[in-house]
C-alpha cells in the first residue's frame, strides 16, 4: 500500500436461504448405491431407472431428481417421481446426450412446503452412445491385406462373416520402421495404400472406403496413437521442443516404451510427446495439434457411427486424454470412445469415473484356462454397471488362436464363449476365419498374408455372429449363470434377457484334443423343473427335457447353443 492511501474494505457476500435442509440419516431407501465413489451406466437409448422408499409414513411425501442430464446443455433441472403407493416413488429418465452425469433426489414430507437434501454425495452416471452395445469387430491389417481397393473388396466377406465394425490399424503416413505405429505424418495415408491405377490421392481414396463402408452398414474404429511419433517425423524435425528430451540419446530424445512381464522395452523408432513442457504457449501449441489430429481421424469413424480406439492409454498424459475426451464427446456426441488400458480393477474404475471411456479392453488370451476364463467372464459381468469391456478373441499384437492354444480350432469355442457369454462387444483379427498358425506380421509395407485354408472356420463365425445380433440378452450384464460345475474343460451357461422372455443354454468345449461328457445343471430354467423345449440354435432341432440335469457330450472344440422355450 502506497503512502497516504486509505484502506478501503472489501465487500462481504450474502449468503441467500433456499429454505431447505439436509435429510435424517436413515429416513429414506434407494434403489442404487450411495457407496463413495461408486458410479453405473446406462445406454443412451436405455432409460434410467431409481426408485425410492420412505422408512416410515408420511401424511404427503414428493421426491424430486435433481440432476444434469436432462438437457441438451449443462443446465440443471428438476424432474418429480412417480407417486407408486404413500411411500413408494419411481422415475424413468431418458438422458438427452452421452457423457458424464450426476443427480440427486430431494424429499418433502408434507407435499412440498418444506423440502430436505438426501443427505449422501452426489451419484455419478456413465451415459454410454447406443452404438456401444452391439460390436462385432474385425481387426483389418491394411499392411497385409493390401491397397485401398482391396480393403474394399474385403468389406463383402467381413459383412457376411456377421461382422459390423472394422478396426483399421493406422492409416497415417508410416516413418523409416514402417510400423503403423510409428507416424511421420498424423494426417497423411501412407503412400503404400494408394492404389496407382486411381489418379485419385491416397486420402480421397480412403474416403471412398469410409463412404462404401458406411453403405455396407459398416461402421469404422480408427486407432489414435498419442503418446509417441515416428523418430524421423515432422513433428520430431519441426517440432522437437514438443518431444520429451534425453541426454542420453544421440539425438537428445527420450524413446518410447512399455512394460512386459516385469521388463522395460524400449521402442527405438519412437519418441515421447512432451505434455507437461513447462512454456504455456508450447503446451497449447501442441495439444492443440494433437486434439487436431484426433478429431481429424474421429470424423471418420464417427460418420460411420463408430468408434476412435486410444492405443496404450496406461502411459498416456492423464490431463491430455481427459481434455480430449470432451473435445471429441463436444463435437461427436454419439462417438464410442475404447482404451487400451491395462491396470488393476481400482485405477480402472477411478480413471472411468474421471474419463468418459465408453470401453476398454479385455484381455482373456491371458486366462488359456477353462477355469480362469470362466472366473474372468463372471469379472466382466459382475463389473459391468461400472466397467464395460471390448472382449476380444485376441489382438494384433498377441499371437493367433493356434499359437496361444496349441490348435487353429481352438478359436471357436473361445470366440462362441467370449461373443456369447460376454457384455456385448467382441472380434476376431483377420486371419482367424482363415485358421492362420501364426499371427499375422503388420510391421512393414506391402506385407501379404498366407492362410491355411481359405474361410476353414467362416460358417462358424457367421452362425455365432448371427445368434449374437439376433438376441439383445447377449448384450447384458449381470445375466449370466454357469451350470457346468466347474468343468475342468467345458464352460456353460444359461443367458436371459432382464425380461425373462428370453433365455438360452451355451456350452463349449475348451479342449481341442478330448471329448467331454458334462452334466449341466438345468434348475435355473424353472423354480420348479417342468417339461423344457431346448431348440438347437445351429440346425434347429428341438427335443424335450423334463430333469434338472442333462448330460451332453461335446467333441473337441465343440460347441452347443439351445434357445430354451417351454
Amino acid at each position: 500500500m502506497e503512502k497516504g492511501q486509505r484502506l478501503i474494505r472489501t465487500s462481504i457476500p450474502v449468503l441467500n436461504s433456499k429454505d431447505i435442509k439436509l435429510g435424517k440419516e436413515g429416513q429414506i431407501y434407494r434403489s442404487w448405491s450411495v457407496t463413495p465413489g461408486d458410479f453405473f451406466r446406462i445406454y443412451k437409448d436405455e432409460p434410467l431407472y431409481l426408485e425410492v422408499n420412505f422408512r416410515e409414513d408420511l401424511k404427503a411425501p414428493k421426491v424430486v431428481l435433481y440432476t444434469d442430464m436432462l438437457s441438451k446443455g449443462k443446465e440443471w433441472s428438476e424432474i418429480e417421481f412417480e407417486k407408486v403407493t404413500p411411500n413408494n416413488f419411481r422415475i424413468s429418465v431418458n438422458p438427452k446426450r452421452c457423457g458424464i452425469f450426476q443427480f440427486k433426489i430431494k424429499h418433502s414430507p408434507d407435499n412440498g412446503k418444506s423440502w430436505f437434501w438426501d443427505r449422501v454425495p452426489f451419484t455419478k452416471v456413465i451415459v454410454d452412445p447406443a452404438g456401444a452395445k452391439d460390436i462385432r469387430m474385425y481387426t483389418l491389417l491394411p499392411t497385409a491385406t493390401g491397397n485401398i481397393t482391396a480393403w474394399k473388396r474385403e468389406l463383402t466377406h467381413i459383412k457376411n462373416l456377421g461382422f459390423n465394425m472394422i478396426h483399421l490399424l493406422p492409416i497415417t503416413a508410416m516413418d523409416e520402421s514402417e510400423s503403423p505405429y510409428a507416424a511421420a505424418d498424423l494426417f497423411d495415408v501412407d503412400h503404400s495404400f494408394r492404389d496407382a491405377a486411381d489418379k485419385r490421392g491416397a486420402l480421397e481414396q480412403f474416403e471412398d472406403f469410409v463412404e462404401v463402408a458406411k453403405e455396407n452398414g459398416i461402421r469404422l474404429c480408427m486407432d489414435l496413437v498419442l503418446n509417441h511419433i515416428g523418430i524421423k517425423s515432422n513433428v520430431a524435425r519441426m517440432k522437437p521442443e514438443w518431444l520429451i528430451p534425453d541426454r542420453n540419446e544421440s539425438d537428445s530424445l527420450m524413446r518410447a516404451g512399455c512394460w512386459h512381464m516385469n521388463k522395460w522395452i524400449k521402442w527405438e523408432d519412437l519418441v515421447k510427446i512432451n505434455y507437461d513442457h513447462p512454456e504455456e504457449h508450447v503446451r497449447k501449441e501442441l495439444t492443440e495439434y494433437m486434439k487436431q489430429y484426433a478429431l481429424f481421424w474421429a470424423n471418420y469413424a464417427a460418420y460411420t457411427g463408430g468408434m476412435v480406439r486410444f492405443d496404450n492409454l496406461h502411459s498416456s498424459h492423464t490431463g491430455f486424454i481427459y481434455d480430449l475426451i470432451l473435445t471429441l464427446r463436444k463435437k461427436y456426441p454419439e462417438l464410442v470412445i475404447q482404451a487400451e488400458f491395462f491396470s488393476d480393477s481400482n485405477t480402472l474404475l477411478k480413471t472411468a469415473s474421471e474419463c468418459e471411456l465408453n470401453l476398454l479392453l479385455a484381455n482373456p488370451w491371458e486366462h488359456p484356462f477353462a477355469e480362469d476364463l470362466r472366473d474372468y467372464i463372471s469379472y466382466l459381468h459382475e463389473i459391468s454397471p461400472e466397467l464395460l469391456f471390448l472382449n476380444p478373441l485376441t489382438t494384433h499384437d498377441t499371437g493367433a488362436p493356434a499359437q496361444l492354444y496349441g490348435k487353429a480350432e481352438a478359436a471357436i469355442p473361445r470366440y462362441f464363449a467370449l461373443a456369447l457369454m460376454g457384455t456385448g462387444q467382441t472380434g476376431i483379427v483377420q486371419g482367424t476365419e482363415h485358421g492362420v498358425l501364426e499371427k499375422i506380421e503388420f510391421i512393414g509395407r506391402n506385407r501379404s498374408a498366407a492362410y491355411p485354408e481359405m474361410n476353414r472356420y467362416s460358417d462358424m463365425i457367421r452362425k455365432i455372429n448371427g445368434l449374437h445380433n439376433r438376441f439383445p440378452l447377449f448384450h447384458q450384464g449381470r445375466n449370466i449363470r454357469f451350470v457346468d460345475g466347474k468343468h475342468g474343460a467345458v464352460l456353460a451357461c444359461i443367458r436371459e434377457d432382464k425380461k425373462g422372455d428370453q433365455k438360452v443354454l451355451l456350452a463349449a468345449n475348451m479342449d481341442t484334443t478330448g471329448e467331454h461328457m458334462v452334466t449341466l445343471d438345468l434348475t435355473p430354467l424353472a423354480a420348479v423343473i417342468e417339461k423344457v423345449k431346448l431348440t438347437d440354435a445351429f440346425s434347429g432341432q428341438s427335443f424335450m427335457v423334463d430333469s434338472d440335469m442333462m448330460d451332453v457330450l461335446i467333441e473337441p472344440c465343440g460347441v452347443r447353443a439351445f434357445i430354451v422355450g417351454r
